[in-house]
């Protein structure tokens, strides 16, 4: 009897401490998952990617422009 009672106290003991740590663990991936943290890593992540991609055709533009205006000068100069 007392040796049941030995492992029915070393069981729950085991099972307490399990619990803990799977709770434990569980809150810090949900922190890292879905805290306020990583919605202002994607936010800013997002707008960068925006502003990256104005940027591409900003100068897509100035290149189209100084190509043109390489050409039309390539043109004027005689040719040898």
């Amino acid at each position: 009897m007392k040796e049941k009672f030995h492992e029915l106290k070393k069981f729950s003991f085991i099972v307490i401490v399990s619990i803990a740590i799977t709770i434990f663990l569980s809150y810090h991936v949900a922190n890292v998952l879905f805290g306020d943290t990583s919605l202002e890593v994607y936010n800013s992540l997002k707008n960068k990617k925006e502003y990256l991609q104005n940027e591409i055709k900003r100068l897509q533009q100035d290149n189209a422009h100084l190509q043109k205006e390489y050409f039309e000068l390539k043109n004027l100069e005689p040719e040898e």
